[in-house]
């Protein structure tokens, strides 16, 4: 199985930007890897916009510091100026090639006050880097996470990805087939698919462990977007893996006009991409997850 190496935290030393920190601190202990934070200072102005950047790396010094854990890591502060803060965010992603970006929802809101589609697009697909947009303050590790599957050759690596990050809990895979019910459905093949994403774990019976971690399949029908997102609100999920947006997978198809709306729409931490691969689930033909045991 894939592990972390270098994770890269793009954070705007904002308070509610901490949550991406704590985290990103949290998988760079369990992982053992080099954790990067970067903060692009705004050539116009901004709370920093007047310090030297040998400052600014210090404020993002000590915010690391303040983490718990952080003192345990092997870290390292940049600070750049730059208009644009996406693209020198996915410019860094390019050169460093991180494992995993992790990003944080500013307070004021949307994805779109600073990762904007066609950013995701640019980092997601261009650049191949996985991003964990954080927001949820990370209490624990993550426990409950929906894996939104279209059976697609990158399917399994999203299973793998999503069980990298966990130590124990529960798996939900979901396939949403974009149909007005279930009539038309060939539900024996779909039952071979979701064994077939899970792979050798799939040769067992539904809901049996994975390296682990409990895996439960959901099957539904309609509209992927939103499907995902009433599940996501009604099911308690710490995490939702989107899948590869590189190629193929369901953040490919969610990427665009309504990606940001999709992402913000969710109530939990969000994964695009696959962590150390590429990234994109049983049967039950209820509307709701089967809790794990």
């Amino acid at each position: 199985m894939a592990s972390l190496k270098r994770i890269l935290l793009a954070t705007d030393l904002e308070p509610k930007s901490d949550r991406a920190l704590e985290r990103a601190v949290q998988l760079a202990h369990r992982f053992d890897a080099e954790l990067t934070a970067l903060h692009v200072v705004d050539s116009n102005g901004g709370r920093y916009g007047c310090l030297p950047l040998h400052h600014v790396e210090g404020e993002l010094q000590r915010h690391i510091l303040a983490a718990s854990g952080g003192a345990g890591i092997r870290a390292q502060a940049v600070a750049v100026r730059g208009d644009a803060v996406e693209h020198r965010v996915a410019g860094y992603a390019g050169l460093w090639r991180p494992d995993l970006l992790v990003v944080g929802l500013h307070q004021r809101d949307r994805v779109a006050d600073l990762f904007l589609a066609s950013t995701v697009e640019r980092i997601a697909i261009a650049d191949g880097t996985p991003m964990l947009i954080v927001r949820d303050k990370p209490l624990q590790p993550y426990l409950r996470v929906l894996v939104p599957v279209d059976f697609s050759e990158r399917s399994r690596s999203s299973v793998e990805s999503a069980r990298m990050l966990m130590e124990e809990g529960c798996i939900h895979l979901l396939h949403v087939a974009d149909l007005p019910d279930a009539s038309a459905l060939d539900k024996a093949q779909v039952e071979h698919d979701f064994r077939t994403v899970l792979g050798p774990q799939g040769d067992g019976p539904p809901g049996g462990p994975a390296g682990g971690v409990g895996v439960e399949t959901i099957l539904l029908t309609g509209s992927p977007g939103q499907r995902i997102v009433g599940l996501a609100r009604q099911g308690r999920y710490d995490l939702v893996a989107m899948g590869s947006a590189r190629r193929s997978g369901v953040a490919r198809a969610l990427l665009g006009s309504t990606a940001s709306e999709v992402i913000d729409a969710l109530p939990c931490d969000v994964l695009i991409g696959g962590v150390g691969m590429g990234m994109g689930s049983g049967w039950s033909s209820a509307p709701a997850p089967t809790l794990c045991p």
